[in-house]
């Protein structure tokens, strides 16, 4: 038995954890420097959709 959803996918949300942006931004101090990294949002796998985009 096929399920439908009405013919087309569910729209995406923005996703509440980064709020849409993918991650974040980390500073972190290595040899007395400050560097920055960018950490991508676990829930979201870094698309900023909640789902990951699926």
């Amino acid at each position: 038995m096929n399920r439908t959803d009405g013919g087309h996918p569910p729209t995406p949300r923005t996703c509440t954890t980064c709020t849409g942006s993918g991650g974040r931004t980390v500073d972190t101090s290595h040899d007395g420097k400050t560097v920055q990294h960018w950490q991508p949002c676990g829930p979201c796998r870094g698309t900023g959709v909640q789902g990951g985009g699926r």
